[in-house]
């Protein structure tokens, strides 16, 4: 089995693979390969130039090549080289490996004085154990004292070995090759120390990014969301596999590779097919950012549902790098939205129907009912009769799509007077001061009987959670000829957590629980679909135990 050179072998293993042929993939790091690898290549060059050498002499001048000298110096150098190829250097000490380019200097001097002078530039070859020592892990300092007084020794060995008399030319002229081999091996240490340290640092920064990216990985495939990434140009940069799921949904049958427009995504309907421009990952590419918006994606009993999310890639400098968009499958959730609303609307269907059948025989009983007491039982019973039709009407409310509302120009005044008139009773009996601060020409486009219902609503809520003997304000005004009416209330006040959820269908408050005050919790939401439809604002501000105050506005005609 072919083994790869990017990692170190198993002891023992190292050899044989060499014995076998060297196979080291090319780019492979060189410090990444084994101990015999690394030895017999830094060898090499030094090898290969050797042969040019013979061979461009034995054209040039056989006799050098015979030359005792010179031949034992180029049979030295093979020799080093069959001993890096064979020597199983795993087996040996690290430091073993150093003698080698050490004991190339003697062959390399030995092919100096063959030739007599007659071949310029053989010291040069020193050059080649300089820098095998340069990017090994011997100590920098061994490696420039080598470097200067081994080819210093090589250029002095006859006046070394006593076999020509030094004089002081002859000792100062070959200083040239040790000092540029000095300044090479100062060179080429310190570019390897900086190449190491930078090496380990990328290793460093490789690794802990490596790791990060399989955390990245294993986290988003667990999530029960599905997340895709894209970067500014729209091209998917990630995709999780719970996304691909949900990708494979709008897929068409028979399409293996679906444009954009020809995936399948529909609105909240169902069956309208969204344009192109306006799906949830364009509009991230576009900039856009979203929470919560819905999809359905795929058709027939493979239709989900999808909430939607976007946020932008923005780094350092303010760039945009892009947009990670969430999908949630909240199919679930939508048809069990579905079947209560389903259920609410046949309920309220089925209790409309004899409650306005009752209250319509309850008027005609009482119109022909002359004694007194008879007559208030009778009137208990209309009241109730009459709340719980309203009961029964918010309900069916509730379960509407879209709130139907008709726009002319009216005065909301004469809306505020009824509706503090209608409440008076209820205050009353509860001890409670209503007080309406508003004038004539709240004039505005709105639906009159729409914002009573609204008004209605805001007022019964404050006095529910108005203490007896205190006061609910009602003020109405014009603003740049908007409508604007506030309700305030004095009462226990909620914390921001109830006024975030304050809105929602069927919410009641901890305080609404506590107290029993009635209610089912869908008056503020009817109100809110109101102002809503009027394309208007309903804002509440409240603290705890100081009162709440709901404003409501309404935009001025032409403005909706």
């Amino acid at each position: 089995m072919r083994k790869s050179l990017g990692a170190e072998p198993p002891r023992g293993d190292t050899d044989a693979t060499l014995h076998r042929g060297l196979r080291v993939t090319v780019g492979a790091d060189f410090f990444a390969l084994p101990r015999a690898y690394r030895v017999l290549w830094s060898q090499t060059p030094l090898t290969v130039t050797t042969l040019i050498v013979v061979l461009f002499l034995l054209v040039i001048d056989p006799d050098l090549v015979t030359n005792e000298l010179f031949s034992l110096g180029v049979a030295g150098v093979f020799l080093l080289t069959g001993a890096a190829a064979l020597l199983r250097w795993s087996r040996l000490p690290h430091w073993c490996m150093w003698l080698v380019p050490l004991a190339d200097f003697i062959p390399i001097g030995a092919m100096v004085h063959g030739t007599n002078s007659t071949l310029n530039g053989v010291s040069l070859l020193s050059v080649f154990p300089v820098l095998w020592l340069a990017w090994s892990d011997i100590p920098p300092l061994v490696t420039r004292i080598v470097a200067f007084f081994a080819p210093l020794a090589i250029a002095w060995a006859p006046f070394i070995f006593a076999t020509t008399e030094p004089t002081r030319s002859g000792l100062i002229k070959p200083l040239l090759i040790p000092l540029i081999m000095l300044a090479l091996a100062i060179a080429a240490t310190i570019v390897t120390r900086s190449l190491t340290v930078q090496a380990k640092r990328l290793t460093e920064t490789s690794t802990i990014a490596h790791r990060r990216a399989w955390h990245l990985d294993t986290i988003i495939n667990v999530a029960e969301v599905g997340v895709v990434v894209v970067d500014e140009e729209g091209r998917d940069v990630l995709m999780n596999t719970r996304q691909r799921t949900f990708h494979s949904l709008a897929v068409p049958p028979g399409k293996l590779n679906p444009t954009e427009a020809e995936l399948l995504v529909f609105g909240s309907d169902r069956t309208t097919a969204v344009e192109p421009v306006k799906r949830p990952v364009q509009r991230a590419v576009d900039g856009a950012e979203f929470s919560g918006e819905l999809y359905w994606l795929g058709r027939g009993v493979n239709q989900r549902a999808m909430s939607t999310s976007a946020r932008q890639i923005i780094d350092d400098r303010g760039n945009n790098q892009g947009a990670v968009v969430v999908f949630h499958d909240v199919t679930e959730v939508m048809e069990a939205v579905a079947a209560q609303e389903d259920f609410v609307a046949s309920v309220s269907h089925e209790l409309r129907t004899p409650l306005t059948s009752i209250l319509g025989y309850l008027e005609l009983v009482m119109d022909e009912e002359k004694d007194d007491t008879t007559a208030a039982y009778l009137k208990v019973i209309s009241r109730n009769a009459e709340r719980l039709l309203t009961l029964v009407s918010d309900l069916l409310d509730s379960t509407r799509d879209g709130m139907a509302v008709s726009l002319v120009p009216e005065d909301a005044y004469p809306l505020l007077i009824s509706a503090v008139d209608a409440a008076r009773p209820r205050a009353v009996e509860r001890g409670i001061t209503l007080r309406l601060d508003a004038k004539e020409g709240m004039v505005g486009s709105f639906d009159g009987g729409r914002i009573s219902q609204a008004i209605d609503n805001l007022i019964s809520n404050a006095i529910k959670f108005s203490p007896t003997s205190s006061v609910v304000d009602v003020v109405g005004w014009n603003e740049d000829s908007d409508v604007v009416v506030l309700v305030r209330d004095y009462g226990v006040g909620m914390n921001d957590d109830e006024q975030a959820r304050l809105f929602t269908r069927f919410y009641r408050t901890d305080s609404a629980r506590s107290a029993a005050v009635p209610g089912v919790g869908l008056g503020l939401a009817i109100t809110k679909d109101i102002v809503d439809a009027h394309g208007g604002t309903l804002s509440v501000h409240s603290e705890t135990g100081k009162g709440s105050t709901f404003t409501l506005r309404i935009p001025a005609l032409g403005k909706q």
